[in-house]
């Protein structure tokens, strides 16, 4: 063993400059030979610890950064949850998350009491095989089986069995400091529903409230949502389960509130992935001693045990349930794959029976071994079999470029900048197609100044842009007329969306929004959101989405009503259509031809002049409303296509709304050229 060992206290720069050069380059060495980067993390954390090499100490901040990390590995993993898709498929995710839980656990128990471990250690080494970790889920999304049934399945049996296991994990944690009498069990359970109570209803609404008051200020929200996770495990600590268990609840409660493109989950995600989660698995590996494994051939009977039984039992639940559910062979491969794998609650199950000592650092040997084997079949199965369930489109669309959609965003005033680049990060589909800021000079006389607004302008909209994890590329155009600039640098760029604001103010009673807009209307072809935002757009829990009349037409319609449901997949909103009845065919049609996992209900009307000012006057501070506006004069709709943007600054001024216009029907098929081909 290395005879000087490297302290926090005594060489903090060091032990840290260490550690981030661990995080920076094993990772990255462990994805070019294929393997997970998180098994790379957990061997450097046992080569370089006490019970390795011994370089660096496992004690102080290091302990409290490593524990830090697993909840919040737990948080995130709360946060990634599928909560509509969890209950789309309510049947399903039942079925599947009963026997992925019952099976592992109950299998997992017997086998471990017959190699002569306690019943209380047992029943916590079969809880880390119960549940399971989506490892493979990235393959899933880059084939687009988002929507499979079996894969709807396996992440909605992902809460049911994740959360049952970290139960029955701080249950048998409590029972080693007492007997499980009747007390206790009142106890816990009125506590824990008093706590879930607090979890899923209080903190989401006064959560809401502070998002609203506190809008862009990007740390103050992030240190909230950080505060929160601390604080809802240390409560959950208290009340007699393990703060992991809080942490994942906690999660799971604020889950709506960070949208899938908003800054503030790429925030966490980012600093979680970055630093505390790395830091974690470090950790974990400084508890793996080497010399055990050479020490007895039991320890290798218990990693070949551990590995073979969840393999086996999470083929036996995946196989089992599909049998029940009538999936065919290759999806039954597929959910097996996807929860075969093995790594956030079983570290956090190690961690803890180690803790209280239930078990010792075989089982830590073991699970580190399960990791790493259930972390190479689990991707190798899913892109094998995952490949059999996409279909030819999907296979096609795959080897293309993945999104044909670019975005532009002019800017005026950097007040506005940061909602309405979030608003277009969250319109955005799945890709790496940059955003486009815009700023337009439009006057020669003063150029240079100009010129130097226009620059900090796109600096700040570049810094808003990072945030939402996309890349900038910035656009400068030069010209008399703002409108003609805004539509030249859409064609020279071949954009497909344009995002704009709007300060609510009617310049003229002929036109709809003020001469520079109208123009823009007119002389673009592009999908247009016009957006007065006066609140962050993820603090919206609803859209309500107005269709006008003569906006049902081709192709265009379709588009544009594709774009709003991806807008509120990724803001986790659900949608309400107003529209006229003899629209409904026609929008239903529409809604059957794009896959959602938007919650989406139509509210038919017989006289949309009668409806609009109930529907506006209506609206709840939690619902946005978008309108869905042909730029076409012709309308059945006697009250014209200027009607609502009037009402709403009239009616109520402090309200945000969207109005939404598909792109010009005139260049329908070159449209479609430019966001479909190569």
């Amino acid at each position: 063993m290395y005879s000087y060992t490297i302290s926090i206290a005594s060489e903090p720069i060091l032990t840290f400059g260490i550690l981030l050069l661990i995080i920076l380059v094993v990772p990255i060495f462990f994805q070019q030979i294929r393997l997970p980067g998180i098994v790379g993390l957990l061997l450097a954390g046992t080569i370089i610890g006490p019970k390795g090499f011994g370089l660096v100490e496992a004690a102080g901040v290091i302990d409290v950064l490593g524990k830090v990390g697993l909840l919040y590995l737990m948080f995130l993993a709360g946060l990634e949850i599928n909560l509509d898709q969890f209950k789309k498929e309510r049947k399903n995710t039942l079925i599947f998350g009963s026997l992925t839980f019952l099976i592992p656990q109950i299998a997992g128990t017997f086998i471990f009491m017959w190699m002569g471990y306690s019943v209380p250690a047992s029943i916590l080494i079969a809880s880390m095989f119960a549940s399971h970790t989506l490892v493979a889920y990235p393959i899933i999304s880059r084939l687009g089986l988002l929507k499979e049934k079996s894969v709807s399945a396996a992440v909605g049996g992902t809460i049911i069995t994740d959360t049952v296991a970290l139960l029955v994990l701080a249950v048998v944690a409590r029972s080693v400091d007492g007997d499980l009498n009747t007390l206790f069990w009142v106890t816990l359970i009125g506590l824990f529903l008093l706590y879930l109570v607090f979890m899923f209803f209080v903190l989401p609404k006064v959560s809401f409230i502070f998002f609203r008051f506190i809008g862009e200020k990007g740390r103050f929200t992030y240190v909230y949502v950080i505060g929160v996770m601390l604080i809802t495990s240390w409560m959950a600590e208290a009340i007699g389960i393990e703060a992991i268990v809080g942490a994942f609840l906690a999660g799971l409660a604020l889950n709506p509130l960070l949208s899938n493109k908003g800054p503030l989950k790429n925030r966490v995600e980012f600093f979680g992935d970055a630093f505390f989660i790395p830091l974690f698995l470090i950790f974990v590996g400084m508890q793996v001693d080497i010399e055990v494994l050479t020490s007895n051939v039991d320890v290798w009977v218990v990693m070949g045990a551990m590995t073979a039984t969840v393999v086996v039992t999470k083929w036996l639940a995946a196989f089992g349930s599909s049998k029940l559910l009538g999936f065919s062979n290759d999806q039954a491969w597929v959910i097996f794959g996807l929860t075969n794998s093995q790594a956030a609650a079983t570290l956090a199950a190690v961690f803890v029976g180690m803790e209280v000592g239930l078990i010792g650092e075989e089982i830590l040997n073991g699970a580190v071994m399960m990791i790493l084997v259930t972390c190479i079949i689990g991707p190798m199965v899913v892109e094998k079999y995952g490949r059999r369930l996409a279909d030819d489109v999907v296979l096609e669309s795959e080897s293309e470029v993945q999104v044909r959609q670019r975005i532009l965003v002019p800017l005026a005033n950097p007040a506005t900048t940061a909602r309405l680049i979030e608003f277009a990060a969250n319109l955005k589909t799945e890709g790496q197609n940059p955003i486009f800021p815009l700023t337009v000079i439009n006057t020669y006389k003063d150029a240079d100044n100009q010129r130097e607004r226009a620059a900090k302008t796109l600096e700040i909209a570049k810094g808003h842009i990072f945030a939402v994890n996309s890349q900038a590329s910035p656009v400068v155009e030069t010209n008399l007329n703002i409108a003609e600039g805004i539509a030249n640098a859409a064609k020279r760029n071949s954009i497909t969306d344009i995002v704009i604001g709007w300060n609510g103010v009617i310049s003229t009673p002929i036109r709809i929004f003020g001469s520079i807009l109208d123009q823009v209307l007119m002389s673009t072809r592009q999908q247009v959101y016009i957006c007065k935002l006066t609140k962050p757009v993820t603090t919206y829990r609803k859209l309500v989405l107005l269709v006008q009349p003569n906006t049902l037409t081709g192709r265009s319609f379709l588009i544009l009503l594709e774009s709003i449901l991806k807008l509120a997949e990724n803001l986790k909103t659900s949608v309400e259509i107003v529209h006229l009845d003899e629209d409904e065919g026609k929008i239903q049609r529409d809604l059957y031809l794009i896959t959602t996992e938007v919650s989406v209900t139509l509210k038919p009307v017989s006289n949309l002049n009668q409806t609009i000012p109930d529907t506006i006057d209506g609206l709840n501070e939690d619902e946005l409303l978008v309108v869905a506006s042909s730029r076409s004069g012709k309308s059945d709709w006697n009250q014209g296509i200027n009607f609502i943007p009037r009402l709403m600054s009239s009616q109520k001024p402090d309200a945000s709304f969207i109005v939404a216009f598909p792109h010009s029907q005139v260049e329908d098929d070159t449209y479609m050229d430019i966001l479909y081909s190569n």
